[in-house]
């Protein structure tokens, strides 16, 4: 038989009730994203707390320009750097002694298939490079488990394999003029499977080769080399990087390993035809601006095409923003021309307050989402964008390029053309530059 409910009794079970709801809800105190779906069943978006360390996420970047507080250091001389505003990471004593192996580490133990690249430049010594599925890590030479693949001062891309304290030399190659010290390379390293495809060419060259690249398939990888984060090496040397980019999956089996990488940073953009607008590539800067503000200014890279590709970059807005106003990256392009939408392709862009993605097909424009970004984007401040196009589902990621919450959106076009196409840069009624543009298979 129950007794009558007290006062005292109500309160304890609105306590417990709010405890409940509190423990649904705030399962983690420390995260403030979110998931939405975004105007149909297609559509989805999502913010991520903060950088893609916190949340394991992928796309991860990291440009240096706010620091280095999501990377883990094992020996060496660590310091970020902010020259011609973009931020770069210096490893500055690696080359006091022999055997020295200092690196630095980020990302999420889980991560299996990915492309992980950047620029790196070999300052002094031997060695300097990048770590793929790394665990495990701790000071000393080769005091971890994972895929190193490296520059070297003697003309080499190389790769090797660690497993705790033991190191496997795996491929050489030659690089067609050598490896100079104090010159910027763009190394790519994919990881598969077994399957390590390395790529590398120097920053700022295009045309025939350009990308010096090979695919390895290690018959000794074990359990231990199947996942993990990456990482920043040098080995008997001193270097730097800079533009460091994660995205999920990598190349099949088959396919040829094909990467592009910007040419700014020679002043030039010689593979790139224009429509519409006024555009100019600046050396010093490593940029490639839109001057004037017409309805879908673009550019459009001409040197190959893509399938399903990932497109990491950056933008920046140089005249006052506006929710109505937006730059971004198109992929897939094809039938190009002056005008707003002239192109057949898909676009990933931001605006002063949104992130988008649609598609161009012609001469017509239909966006499939847009969601807001987790802070108002104001003249001046670059934003690294990643688009990603698979199948028919395009998905496009947006952060602040010194950091902060990330947003992403993605949409799936069912029934679309999987017809390869180029990629290209496009403006919205408003002046914006464009920098660190890189392109990977998948």
């Amino acid at each position: 038989m129950r007794g009558p409910v007290t006062g005292r009794r109500l309160l304890v079970v609105v306590l417990l009730l709010a405890a409940l709801v509190a423990g649904l809800w705030t399962a983690d105190p420390t995260s403030g994203a979110f998931t939405a779906s975004v105007r149909d069943t297609g559509n989805t978006a999502t913010t991520a707390a903060s950088f893609a360390r916190t949340t394991n996420a992928l796309p991860y970047r990291s440009s240096f320009a706010g620091g280095a507080s999501d990377w883990t250091t094992y020996g060496g001389c660590w310091q970020t750097m902010t020259p011609n505003d973009f931020g770069m990471y210096y490893e500055t004593c690696g080359n006091d002694q022999a055997g020295a192996a200092p690196k630095a580490v980020t990302g999420s133990p889980d991560w299996t298939n990915y492309t992980v690249q950047a620029d790196v430049k070999l300052d002094s010594g031997k060695q300097v490079g990048l770590l793929a599925r790394v665990s495990s890590p701790s000071p000393g030479l080769d005091e971890h488990n994972g895929y190193w693949a490296y520059v070297s001062s003697t003309g080499k891309l190389e790769l090797g394999r660690m497993t705790k304290g033991s190191y496997e030399f795996l491929r050489t190659v030659d690089v067609p003029g050598g490896i100079a010290y104090n010159t910027w390379y763009h190394l790519v390293v994919q990881v598969r499977g077994c399957n390590v495809t390395v790529s590398q060419s120097t920053v700022g060259a295009t045309g025939p080769g350009a990308v010096t690249a090979f695919r390895h398939f290690d018959s000794g990888c074990g359990t231990v080399h199947q996942k993990g984060m990456v990482g920043l090496r040098t080995f008997e040397a001193t270097g730097a990087w800079r533009f460091v980019t994660v995205t999920e999956g990598s190349l099949a089996v088959s396919p040829p390993p094909a990467t592009w990488n910007t040419p700014w940073k020679t002043g030039a953009a010689p593979s790139f035809t224009t429509y519409g607008g006024s555009w100019t590539a600046d050396a010093t800067t490593e940029t490639y601006s839109n001057r004037q503000s017409g309805k879908g200014d673009k550019a459009v890279e001409t040197s190959q095409t893509w399938g399903d590709l990932s497109l990491t970059g950056e933008v920046r807005f140089d005249a006052p923003s506006a929710t109505f106003l937006d730059a971004g990256f198109n992929v897939r392009v094809r039938n190009p021309g002056t005008g707003t939408d002239q192109l057949d392709g898909y676009y990933g862009g931001i605006s002063s307050t949104s992130l988008i993605v649609g598609k161009h097909l012609g001469g017509t424009w239909r966006e499939f989402a847009r969601t807001p970004l987790a802070a108002t984007v104001p003249q001046g401040q670059w934003q690294h964008l990643t688009v990603e196009m698979v199948g028919c589902t395009i998905t496009a990621t947006a952060q602040a390029s010194s950091g902060g919450p990330q947003t992403t959106v993605s949409h799936t076009d069912t029934g679309c053309d999987t017809t390869a196409g180029n990629v290209g840069v496009r403006t919205l009624a408003i002046p914006a530059s464009f920098r660190s543009m890189a392109v990977t298979p998948r």
